[in-house]
């Protein structure tokens, strides 16, 4: 009857993915999901040369670029070779390595506790609204998660079961989730633990724990390595190294309440939990722990917690940088429901403690029904009759496609979808000045949109350009001018 009730949850986990699996690149994060996007179609169109992603607004030049390890985008392309450009491949890689996070963190669940709590944990896990979401985007966020929550089991079942295969199959998924994202790096801290379960003093000297910090590492070394000679001599870069600039090393903010705020309470409390898993989380953080193993779980929230205060300012900006926080957090809670509320006896739940089931009764309504609510707003993003589209198919239609076009914005999202190479810059940024390089440079067009004119200063430059380019299309939403 579990493993049924397991793949109900499963079933459902799909269904909800499923919406819009077939939507182009637009709606919340379409700035990341462009970026990815672009070097998928580019290794379809150049060749799938692995070792040179390539963006749309690398301008003249070809375009390579600094970036985490490109594997997610590169098995799109190959989908790509064999059934045709289309983005929804890229959302259905997502889904189904969504669907092996969810099958994983079950089987380390009960690994740990029990088949009731994993049971919980991974519906919980299946239905909070950011993770459906960002499971069905274009982004490398569902590998990450994957590879992070096999990599844990099959450490954890090398070290009780010593065989040599679960050994390597751990290595090579923690290695491809730090090459996936550098900061996963946190995820050393519950292998740790285990690993002092297991060795005590010697673990130190554990010489098979050495091959596994070098296995895991040589790959992400030699790979950042080459990634930032990518940039030394091409000049385009995710940021993945700026310091203090960044996404990372912005301490100050950790003296500031705001900070603490903004991740604690606006985005892990009510985007990702919504307030009513919230509730069910802090108590689970509360309850006692039968076994040492059980602290995995502990140490594996600590470490994301470290992660959030080390990458301050891209966790500060961005809440799919805390997903990697649910994957643990969502077992605090499945042990809350498990304790208190029996599905096989809910009177006798109801008769041992009244308050609490009736209030995670009513916390379990509200999570369901706040992450539809939340759900069905990002999906509302999702908007098939968008300018933007219009503007992709007029620009295709004006211009050639070995045209370099402007997009007077920062966002990469539209030359993704005017399938053009050029430049991506706010509109501060651009002068008459800077155009005329950039037109030396080989540029074409220029496009802006009107939504981006908000103030006088950008309404003034713009009317200078009306004086100076030709208008080759105008309307309520954009403009499209010609530079030669």
């Amino acid at each position: 009857m579990r493993k049924k009730i397991f793949f109900v949850i499963l079933t459902i986990a799909i269904l909800v993915r499923l919406y819009h699996i077939d939507f182009p690149i637009a709606g919340w994060h379409s700035w990341r999901q462009a970026d990815t996007a672009a070097i998928a179609r580019n290794y379809f169109e150049n060749g799938f040369r692995f070792f040179y992603p390539q963006i749309d607004w690398g301008g003249n030049s070809k375009g390579f670029v600094e970036t985490e390890f490109p594997i997610y985008p590169f098995i799109v392309s190959i989908l790509y070779s064999i059934f045709g450009l289309h983005e929804g491949l890229g959302r259905f890689v997502s889904v189904l390595f969504s669907l092996f996070t969810i099958y994983g963190l079950y089987l380390l669940t009960m690994k740990y506790f029990s088949e009731t709590i994993a049971l919980w944990s991974v519906f919980i896990y299946s239905i909070i609204p950011l993770n459906i979401y960002y499971s069905r985007t274009f982004m490398p966020e569902s590998t990450l998660l994957m590879c992070s929550v096999w990599g844990v089991y099959f450490f954890s079942q090398w070290l009780d079961l010593e065989k040599t295969k679960y050994f390597y199959f751990s290595a090579f998924f923690i290695s491809l989730a730090i090459l996936v994202k550098l900061p996963t790096l946190y995820i050393g801290l519950p292998l740790l633990y285990l690993a002092l379960l297991k060795f005590g003093k010697t673990t130190f000297k554990n010489k098979m724990l050495f091959l596994y910090v070098f296995i895991v590492l040589l790959p992400v070394v030699a790979w950042y390595y080459h990634a930032h000679q990518l940039y030394i001599r091409y000049g385009h870069s995710f940021g993945i190294w700026d310091f203090g600039k960044g996404k990372w090393g912005n301490f100050e903010l950790l003296l500031t309440l705001k900070f603490y705020n903004d991740i604690f309470f606006k985005s892990i409390a009510e985007r990702h939990f919504t307030y009513a898993g919230f509730i069910p989380f802090i108590i689970g953080i509360f309850l006692p722990r039968n076994n040492l193993k059980e602290r995995l779980f502990d140490f594996w929230l600590i470490a994301v917690v470290v992660y959030f205060l080390i990458v301050a300012k891209g966790n500060q900006i961005h809440e799919y940088y805390q997903l990697p926080f649910v994957l643990p957090g969502v077992v605090y809670i499945g042990k809350v429901y498990a304790k208190y509320v029996d599905i096989k006896s809910l009177s006798s739940s109801f008769l041992k403690n009244r308050f609490l089931f009736t209030l995670l009764s009513l916390c379990l309504v509200g999570t369901i029904l706040l992450s539809y609510l939340r759900y069905d707003r990002f999906m509302k993003g999702e908007n098939y009759n968008s300018y933007i589209f219009r503007l992709a198919e007029v620009v295709q239609k004006t211009s050639k496609t070995s045209d370099l076009i402007i997009s007077a914005n920062e966002n990469p999202l539209i030359l993704y979808l005017c399938h053009r190479k050029g430049w991506r810059c706010s509109i501060d940024q651009l002068n008459i000045g800077y155009l005329n390089y950039m037109t030396n440079g080989g540029a074409k067009y220029l496009i802006v949109e009107k939504v981006e004119t908000n103030t006088p200063d950008k309404q003034k430059k713009v009317n200078e350009w009306k004086i100076k380019y030709k208008i080759v299309y105008d309307d309520d939403d954009f403009m499209i001018f010609s530079l030669n």
